[in-house]
């Protein structure tokens, strides 16, 4: 998926760079370099959904404070980078 270790950490930036909008990015590119299946871009879609939806109900307003949105996005913004930064460690040392 990288050719160089600058690259990976380009890709791990996006999630947490974009906070979390773009979570889905580096994984759709992954399925299309044919690196992971194709549900897995589909599932960080759908946690995105569930994700901004569900910290977008809670927000009534400023009313009142509903840590549990933040939580969510921090969540998805952290596994987001986690699993991009791990799409090549399966390779062996040296191979491309």
């Amino acid at each position: 998926m990288y050719n160089t270790k600058i690259a990976q950490a380009i890709w791990t930036a996006v999630p947490v760079i974009t906070i979390g909008f773009a979570a889905a990015v580096p994984v759709v590119v992954a399925a299309v370099k044919g690196v992971t299946k194709p549900w897995v871009p589909a599932a960080y879609v759908l946690a995105e959904i569930i994700t901004f939806g569900t910290a977008l109900t809670l927000d009534d307003g400023g009313k009142t404070e509903h840590p549990l949105g933040g939580l969510l996005i921090l969540a998805l913004m952290l596994t987001a980078a986690t699993h991009t930064a791990l799409l090549d460690t399966h390779k062996a040392p040296g191979a491309k």
